[in-house]
């Protein structure tokens, strides 16, 4: 909520509003899970660090373990982030909303 000259108040809003992006300040709960998350996959790439074999498609490698964990972690992450992005369409109709909004 924002006060406006010659509303009677000092300018000044009691609860937290948002930043000047739109979004609200502060840690939220899934910003708290990701880092966990983080904390524990380090944790469990470097207690196994010993090398394995990796069998792909058409040939074998030998790695640490670590290696193999990390790579799978970062495409994982890349493949979602890909996968959940809204598309071309969506992102259009939203910056319509948006714009329809202020």
């Amino acid at each position: 909520m924002r006060r406006h000259e010659g509303d009677g108040t000092d300018g000044q809003d009691e609860r937290p509003g948002p930043d000047e992006g739109g979004r609200r300040r502060g840690v939220r709960v899934a910003q708290v899970v990701a880092v966990i998350a983080v904390i524990l996959l380090i944790i469990f790439a470097i207690a196994n660090s010993r090398q394995v074999d990796v069998n792909f498609l058409f040939f074998t490698a030998r790695a640490r373990v670590v290696t193999v964990i990390v790579l799978s972690a970062v495409l994982g992450f890349a493949i979602g982030y890909y996968v959940g992005r809204p598309g071309r369409a969506d992102r259009k109709l939203l910056r319509d909303f948006r714009q329809r909004r202020s």
